[in-house]
């Protein structure tokens, strides 16, 4: 089995056991723009693990992808993996105005070609119950949810907290942190009004707040809007602190200073978004996998 990398992931690559042959992805742009890649190892009836990152500037690393696929199923290559912690344009997963593209559709379909398998980490998948409604081909969904709260749980007191979900598509990974840290659980009802806005409701009345500690787990962080009036809500009926833990992080420097203005305490993420809030490296969860996947082949 061969790994095969772009740039964004060499540290992850670099990571995972020596026993598999490493390829980094030779990648330059023309003056227009455009994208030239090209794989110069031999990979003819290997099975490849391809290791790419769409967290920053997704419509050209899509873009790269196709091209990178394309160029392994070129070389006879056996089959394709593509492992890609973090899927762009999930959260336009249905038309909310007429005129609109179900983006969440058109993104999977092309991520589908020329794959034989897909994994990723903790995709937004609201309005689709697995990624087998997402996806053409086998998918495998992992959690970072896990890693983090192991992490919160070594380095921060989570005695006389509460785990918060910002809406009930966040449930499953509230469950799992409520779980491992067997702590209780609240979910708030958000609907969304567009990209930036959100109206939040829930019934927290008969909660005891007053001098507790707030966990908000979420799958993705991006303007930080329904952070922002969660956090708000649950200080404001007399919690002592709200962290918030999510897997996602595309949270630019502006918003987290609005945030800390209201008053969030802490904000903890993994590395598939490369941001300064990335505290933990999802690094275990890939050389799992990959690790299975060796397994699987016999090797």
């Amino acid at each position: 089995m061969i790994i095969v990398y772009t740039s964004l992931l060499e540290k992850l690559a670099r990571s995972i056991d020596g026993k598999f042959k490493i390829i980094p992805i030779t990648s330059r742009k023309f003056p227009d723009g455009e994208k030239y890649i090209r794989i110069s190892n031999d990979i003819k009836k290997e099975d490849i693990i391809l290791l790419h990152s769409m967290a920053l500037n997704p419509d050209e690393s899509i873009v790269e992808y196709l091209l990178i696929v394309d160029a392994l199923r070129s070389m006879e290559c056996n089959t394709i993996t593509a492992i890609i912690p973090y899927i762009p344009y999930l959260r336009q997963d249905k038309r909310f105005n007429i005129g609109e593209p179900l983006s969440a559709k058109i993104i999977a379909n092309l991520i589908s070609l020329g794959i034989d398998r897909l994994i990723t980490i903790d995709p937004h998948l609201h309005r689709f119950r697995d990624l087998s409604e997402l996806f053409k081909i086998p998918s495998i969904n992992l959690s970072a949810i896990p890693l983090l709260v192991e992490y919160y749980k070594k380095n921060f007191d989570i005695s006389n907290s509460i785990i918060i979900g910002p809406d009930i598509e966040s449930e499953r990974l509230v469950k799992t942190a409520a779980n491992i840290l067997s702590l209780p659980y609240f979910i708030f009802e958000k609907q969304r009004i567009s990209d930036k806005e959100v109206t939040i409701e829930g019934e927290i009345k008969e909660l005891s707040l007053k001098g507790k500690n707030a966990i908000i787990i979420d799958d993705i962080i991006s303007t930080g809007g329904t952070v922002s009036k969660i956090t708000s809500i649950l200080l404001n009926n007399g919690m002592n602190k709200v962290d918030v833990l999510v897997s996602h992080c595309l949270l630019s420097e502006e918003n987290y200073k609005k945030l800390k203005e209201i008053g969030l305490n802490e904000l903890i993420s993994t590395d598939t978004i490369p941001n300064p809030f990335s505290r933990v490296s999802i690094a275990p969860l890939i050389s799992k996998i990959i690790g299975e996947i060796d397994d699987e082949r016999g090797n």
